[in-house]
């Protein structure tokens, strides 16, 4: 019994020290990746981020009580922005969104 409490030590220590080898070596990969990122970064042209418009007050009262007027009970807008550049990847997607919805009147 002694000799397999021997092993079984022996055995941890061999896995203690192999994990420590390899939490080391992640190390050493994460800071390599992390110099090529910034140095692919470095490399980029600056992208302007472009201006957000907020939509105004006004105009959520108005689809507020259009919608309200459309479904015949009250509704609460949660959050609403501009969209600039349709794309028809998009507008097919926000289709088929709106599509799903089930509206009970």
């Amino acid at each position: 019994m002694a000799s397999t409490a021997m092993e079984k030590d022996a055995a941890r220590a061999e896995m203690e020290a192999e994990l420590q080898r390899l939490q080391s070596e992640l190390e050493a990969l994460k800071t390599d990746f992390a110099a090529r990122l910034s140095a692919l970064e470095s490399k980029l042209p600056a992208i302007p981020t472009p201006a957000v418009e907020e939509v105004s007050a006004e105009v959520l009262a108005v689809i507020a009580v259009a919608v309200t007027a459309f479904l015949g009970k009250k509704v609460k807008i949660r959050s609403a922005h501009l969209l600039h550049t349709p794309s028809p990847w998009g507008q097919a997607g926000r289709a088929i969104v709106q599509a799903s919805h089930n509206l009970h009147r």
